[in-house]
C-alpha cells in the first residue's frame, strides 16, 4: 500500500456549469501483456491494481523519456492495427450525424451500433479483460453450481461466448438493444433483445454479469436490486464500471483542460437524459443496500496515453487511448447536439482539440475502474 502522502488528489465533483463554445479562446497549460490464466485466479504484482481503494494506490510512473509533445501515429490509433430470431422492427436503426443507433427502444441509449462501434466494441472487450489481469470473473464461481449465466448489455456477444466455453454445462443468456451478434456461438448460449429495464420474467441465474454500462442505464438501483431477486440464494452477481471523470497523481491535467472541458460536459448531457456516465463509484453502496453479502470491491487505476514507464500500464494506456478517441464522435455528438445545444461544427473543433491533447501526452491522466461483485445470501432452512 502506497504511503498516504502520495495518494492521488480525490476527484472533483462533475460542474453542471455549460462550458464555453470552443469558439471561445482557451489556453490549456503545458506540462513537460499479462498472461492468459485461468479465470478466478488471483494474480500479484500488476502496476496500478489492488484491493484497497483507488485513493491508497501509488502513484503510476511517468516514463520521462516520453517528450511531452511526442505525438501518437496514427497507425498507433488503428484498432485494427493494434490487434437470433427477432422482428424486422429492431432492424429498423436510425440514423443521425452519419451514425446508426438502436432501433429497440429508441433514444434509451446514445451510443452506436454500426460496424465501427461493434469494431470498437470488441476492441473494448479485449481491453476490459486485460485491465481486470485477463479474468472472465472475479466473482468465486464453481463448476457444477452454476447453471444460468446472464450477461447485461451483452455487446458483440465476446464475453458471453468466452464464459459459455469456460462453463460448457450452463446456459449463458446475453441480451442487448440491438442483435449484432455472432451467430456461430457455443451450443449453450443464446441471445436476446431485450432491455434490462424491463420487467425481468425469465427464471432466476446463477451468476448475473454487468461489465461497462455506463450512460445506459436510467435507474441504477433499481437494476442492482432487480439482479438481487433474480439471482438464486448463494448465487452472485458481478458489476465492472468507471468513474469517468479524468485525474493524474503529479496535477497534470486541470479544469483548462479541452479533455477536461469534454468529459464534464459529456456527463453534464448524460445526467440531463437522466443516464448516470459514472456509476462505479456508487455499486458497492448500492449492493450493500439491495442485500448482497460477501461484497469484493477492487479499485484499478487506468492510465489514458503512453506516458506511463511500466509497460503493462503503457500498454493499457495505449488501448484505452485508441478506444476513447475512436469512441470520441460517437459517444458526444448527439448528447452536444441534441442535449447541450451545440452545433456539430462547434463539437467538432472541441472533439479535435481533445485528440491532440491526449496525442501529444499534454497530462498524464487516468480514470478509475470499479470491480464490485457480491453474493445472494443462502435462504435459512
Amino acid at each position: 500500500m502506497a504511503d498516504s502522502s502520495q495518494a492521488p488528489r480525490s476527484p472533483e465533483a462533475p460542474s453542471t456549469a455549460k462550458a464555453p463554445s470552443p469558439r471561445a479562446e482557451a489556453t490549456p497549460p503545458k506540462s513537460k501483456t499479462a498472461s492468459p490464466r485461468s479465470a478466478g485466479s488471483p494474480e500479484a504484482g500488476i502496476p496500478g491494481q489492488t484491493t484497497e481503494p483507488a485513493t491508497q494506490q501509488a502513484e503510476i510512473e511517468v516514463d520521462e523519456g516520453i517528450a511531452d509533445r511526442d505525438s501518437v501515429t496514427d497507425e498507433q490509433l488503428s484498432i485494427s492495427g493494434y490487434t437470433t430470431s427477432v422482428t424486422s422492427s429492431v432492424y429498423d436503426y436510425p440514423t443521425e450525424n452519419g451514425r446508426r443507433y438502436h432501433a429497440f427502444r429508441h433514444g434509451t441509449y446514445y451510443g452506436p451500433n454500426d460496424a465501427d462501434e461493434l469494431d470498437r466494441l470488441d476492441f473494448n472487450a479485449s481491453f476490459l479483460t486485460k485491465l481486470t489481469q485477463n479474468q472472465l470473473h472475479h466473482a468465486p464461481l464453481e463448476q457444477g453450481k452454476v447453471h444460468r449465466i446472464l450477461d447485461i448489455g451483452t455487446g458483440t456477444g465476446i464475453w458471453a461466448i468466452e464464459i459459455a466455453d469456460l462453463f460448457p454445462d450452463a446456459e449463458v443468456i446475453g441480451n442487448d438493444l440491438s442483435p449484432v451478434q455472432s451467430e456461430w456461438v457455443p451450443p449453450n448460449v443464446k441471445f436476446e433483445v431485450d432491455d434490462v429495464e424491463s420487467p425481468w420474467v425469465a427464471p432466476k441465474y446463477d451468476f448475473i454479469y454487468c461489465r461497462f454500462m455506463a450512460g445506459a442505464i436510467a435507474d441504477w438501483p433499481r437494476l442492482v436490486k432487480n439482479t438481487f431477486k433474480n439471482t438464486h440464494p448463494g448465487g452472485w452477481v458481478e458489476f465492472q464500471d468507471w468513474d469517468l471523470l479524468f485525474k493524474s497523481d503529479d496535477g497534470s491535467i486541470t479544469d483548462d483542460h479541452y479533455s477536461m472541458k469534454m468529459i464534464k460536459m459529456f456527463m453534464e448531457g448524460s445526467r440531463k437524459v437522466g443516464r448516470e456516465p459514472s456509476p462505479g463509484p456508487l455499486l458497492e453502496p448500492l449492493m450493500r443496500e439491495a442485500g448482497f453479502v460477501n461484497i469484493h470491491h477492487k479499485q484499478i487505476k487506468c492510465p489514458l496515453g503512453m506516458w506511463p514507464k511500466d509497460p503493462y500500464l503503457r500498454d493499457l494506456g495505449h488501448m484505452n487511448m485508441i478506444q476513447a478517441l475512436d469512441g470520441l464522435e460517437a459517444y458526444n455528438l448527439r448528447l452536444y447536439t441534441g442535449v447541450l445545444g451545440w452545433t456539430v461544427a462547434e463539437a467538432q473543433v472541441l472533439f479535435a482539440h481533445v485528440r491532440n491533447e491526449i496525442r501529444n501526452n499534454a497530462f498524464h491522466a487516468y480514470m478509475v475502474y470499479h470491480v464490485v461483485y457480491g453474493q445472494v445470501p443462502v435462504s435459512k432452512k
